[in-house]
């Protein structure tokens, strides 16, 4: 395995970030419904950036997976509000678990952004009753300004992934502590399904999906690491900059280490995926465990290294660790996929 991306990746996440960097104001983005700007997001759409892997002639890129990891990242390093990670979650969902005919109906609505998405990110209530949806989906980020919801629900064959409109649903926002993915409670009292996914791929698409959540957290991590790098070397006490404090050192080293360990975990996950490896899954867990717990830290510790100001209100530290917990909380938290692992490891014992 070569940990080391080709030039045209390479200068994919350049244009990705030069692109965010220009067009992403959180201050302004988090203040709108659902934190969703639809002139961005037809922006983003144009780029092609809601159909990376989706194949050229249903309106993507036609590119792999890896580089919907890698614009995952950047994404989650410029912390883009919105819908954009639910709606990658949706076309996964319609890609690996769709028929041709769903495929062909539903990917190029969806890369095309004329349709909104919103994914489950863990397991509610939800059951399929005649052929009608009942129950609670757990809270749903940027539920309120979605067309399409994603989520699982149990059949008497066992769970499967289903397709609702969200006029199909009532959704009542909820806040929630990520800002930039303000989450919804999501009741559906006999909703009408829209589409049903295959059952038999609900493995994969959990993989993908944690892979991107994980992907989202790395991006993250590294921008608020960077921040707290930057402003210590500024910051002076005692006639010296605090970055030459052992203290301050220590924690930024600690804290780069773990993020670039799960930098490598999510692209050898993204990879393997991609390939078909048969550690995928297993790949899976290791990245959305080290992203997660990656995040939690290099967010926290930018707080600290800033200091006063990084508990202010008008410092972006905080939305960082928000959106940090929020990664580490969906689909299993470091413990649950540590778990995982080991009971994989067990079991090729």
């Amino acid at each position: 395995m070569r940990f080391a991306l080709t030039p045209e990746q390479e200068a994919f996440r350049e244009t990705a970030r030069r692109f965010l960097s220009d067009r992403v104001r959180l201050r302004d983005l988090i203040e709108l419904p659902g934190a969703h700007d639809p002139d961005l997001w037809k922006a983003v759409a144009a780029m092609g950036w809601l159909g990376v892997d989706v194949p050229e002639e249903l309106g993507g890129q036609g590119l792999t997976f890896v580089e919907t990891a890698l614009l995952a990242e950047e994404t989650g390093r410029a912390l883009l509000p919105g819908p954009f990670l639910g709606t990658l979650c949706a076309v996964q969902a319609v890609t690996v678990a769709g028929s041709v005919e769903q495929r062909s109906k539903w990917l190029p609505a969806l890369a095309s952004g004329d349709w909104v998405a919103a994914a489950a990110m863990s397991p509610g209530t939800t059951r399929v009753v005649r052929n009608r949806v009942r129950g609670e989906a757990a809270a749903i980020p940027c539920a309120a300004v979605a067309d399409l919801l994603v989520i699982g629900a149990d059949t008497p064959q066992g769970r499967t992934t289903l397709l609702i409109r969200s006029k199909e649903a009532s959704i009542t926002p909820a806040g929630g502590a990520d800002l930039t993915r303000p989450i919804a409670r999501v009741r559906f009292d006999g909703a009408r399904i829209e589409e049903r996914l295959d059952p038999a791929a609900l493995g994969v698409l959990r993989d993908r999906a944690r892979v991107l959540v994980a992907a989202d957290a790395v991006g993250g991590a590294a921008k608020a690491l960077e921040s707290a790098v930057a402003y210590a070397k500024e910051r002076e006490q005692f006639g010296r900059p605090i970055g030459s404090f052992q203290a301050v050192k220590h924690r930024a080293a600690d804290a780069w280490r773990a993020v670039e360990a799960a930098r490598l975990a999510t692209w050898y996950a993204a990879w393997a995926i991609a390939t078909g490896a048969g550690d995928a899954s297993a790949a899976a867990s290791a990245a959305k465990a080290s992203a997660g717990d990656a995040f939690v830290r290099a967010a926290a510790d930018s707080i600290q290294i800033h200091g006063g100001v990084g508990f202010t209100w008008e410092h972006d530290a905080h939305l960082f660790y928000r959106r940090a917990l929020a990664d580490q909380a969906m689909l299993g938290d470091a413990a649950a996929h540590r778990d995982a692992l080991a009971a994989d490891v067990f079991a090729r014992a």
